[in-house]
């Protein structure tokens, strides 16, 4: 049981890490955060940090190693040097001892990030630029092709408009996992900034780890089989379910007879608010708390209210209109995807970008038009934010021919999490950084003209972007459509 598996008191993660941090004396505060997406559900938000760490294990993959601009983690180095080191909790499934996540992945940010920061600032002679890799993990033949890549990526990352970090000390990875006996050697003042990777899962095969059965509820011992990685792959398990929700919850949870169990979890995800829903991310965002962020600096005229971004980007202006932004499935042929509230308030209906990719572009080219009209023109500043069905219903009833427009044409399925409501408005912001230059007149580095538009121009837009809000990465075929429409308007 997936559930049982996350909480077994034998491998709880956080409490492994205990055991071993006692040992460590002075790092017994080392900060606990999740890894997303499976990380989320071995830590208990009271118990660990509200940032988050987003390392794909794909990074790590065999032939496939890769340090991505559109998953930096800038901010993360920066927050680790401040708490003096990270624990980054994360699991995998059978067959492995720690996934590529961990093993590989954050080794290669590590390094790139000493390299790139060697290149930019001046760094004291003994500065370490060696990536560390578990030997019992990772065999040396592919520890030389990872190493055989390093300075490429660190020149690419230096050269891009992402905000390297100015580090006083090297990050370091090290690698801890449920079979793992010695705390690493770690003193009290270390040269470098400990990155801890810790695997909350146990292997399971002939020979590997010791396997917990039992889990306690309260004073109870409940029996259970376990599964490796049981955080992964939630869409196709948990019925809904979110970490922050189970964690809420967890004795319940726990403590039902598993015939039972899929009804209870039916019942808390219905009865959750919906609103709350939205702010079941990775961050526990609140959008009720207007943390509105300048894009692509404090003093630009956009802002998004997605949630707070990595690093502190207090917006210096007041919003002359709010744009709510709602995906749809269905809409209405001949229907404006814009639609007006009232006169500082406005509807955007986006179309699937995937299924609907010429709708998607004219709904890009109403949002382009007013923003230019409003922003431009007028010098009035706008947020985009996430808005939900009653809006587009309402907006459209608002509409000259809204009796003849049948119900039935419109289908809407508003994002749960504001994870998925970044997705859909990170591709407009980012239409609307290139299209409409002048949104942000003080941006550091010169913005090109429409005419001049390159995708290198369109992809450093996207990795600042993302580097604010790194698990708002938007789906390929969103870029693909962004790309097109950005392409088309350079050639006109």
């Amino acid at each position: 049981m997936r559930l049982s598996t996350i909480c077994s008191t034998d491998c709880t993660p956080l409490q492994q890490m205990k055991n071993l941090l006692n040992e460590w004396g002075s790092h017994g505060t080392i900060t606990v955060l999740r890894s997303f997406r499976c990380g989320n559900w071995y830590c208990d938000p009271t118990s660990s940090s509200n940032a988050y760490a987003y390392f794909k294990s794909t990074d790590g993959h065999m032939f496939h190693w890769d340090f991505n601009l559109r998953r930096s983690n800038l901010s993360l180095a920066s927050y680790a040097e401040a708490k003096g080191g990270l624990i980054l909790v994360d699991s995998t499934r059978q067959g492995k001892r720690m996934p590529d996540g961990l093993s590989k992945t954050v080794p290669i940010w590590c390094a790139v990030i000493n390299i790139a920061v060697s290149l930019r600032h001046d760094v004291p002679q003994d500065w370490d630029t060696n990536i560390y890799l578990s030997p019992q993990i990772v065999p040396p033949t592919e520890r030389s092709q990872i190493e055989s890549k390093l300075r490429a990526w660190a020149e690419s990352l230096e050269r891009s408009s992402l905000p390297l970090p100015h580090l006083a000390r090297p990050l370091r990875p090290f690698f801890i996992h449920p079979s793992t006996s010695y705390a690493p050697s770690i003193p009290e003042t270390p040269e470098y900034i400990p990155i801890i990777c810790l695997s909350a899962s146990r292997w399971v095969s002939k020979g590997g780890d010791d396997i917990p059965s039992v889990t306690s509820i309260g004073q109870r011992k409940v029996g259970f089989e376990y599964v490796p990685g049981g955080g992964d792959d939630d869409e196709l398990w948990a019925r809904g379910l979110k970490p922050l929700l189970f964690h809420q919850h967890k004795k319940d949870l726990l403590s039902v007879e598993r015939d039972d169990l899929p009804s209870l979890v039916d019942r808390l995800v219905k009865s959750a608010d919906p609103v709350a829903g939205i702010n079941t991310s990775l961050m526990d965002c609140d959008l009720s708390s207007s943390v509105l962020a300048g894009v692509p600096t404090p003093n630009s005229l956009m802002a998004l209210d997605i949630g707070p971004p990595s690093t502190k980007a207090p917006w210096s202006l007041s919003p002359s209109e709010v744009l709510r932004v709602v995906p749809v499935d269905k809409y209405p042929k001949n229907t404006p995807f814009l639609l007006g509230v009232h006169p500082s308030e406005r509807v955007l209906a986006v179309p699937s970008a995937k299924t609907d990719g010429k709708f998607y572009a004219t709904a890009l080219r109403e949002l382009v038009d007013h923003v230019r009209k409003v922003s431009i023109e007028q010098s009035k500043p706008i947020v985009l934010r996430p808005g939900k069905a009653v809006d587009v219903r309402k907006a459209i009833a608002s509409v000259n021919n809204a009796q003849s427009i049948d119900p039935a044409a419109i289908k809407i399925t508003s994002p749960s999490f504001l994870v998925d409501a970044r997705k859909v408005i990170l591709p407009l912001a980012l239409v609307i950084l290139c299209a409409l230059p002048g949104i942000s007149e003080s941006s550091t580095h010169a913005l090109p003209a429409e005419s001049n538009l390159s995708k290198d121009h369109v992809a450093d837009r996207l990795h600042r972007l993302v580097a604010l809000w790194p698990d708002g990465n938007p789906p390929r075929v969103a870029l693909k459509r962004v790309n097109e429409f950005l392409m088309s308007e350079s050639r006109k």
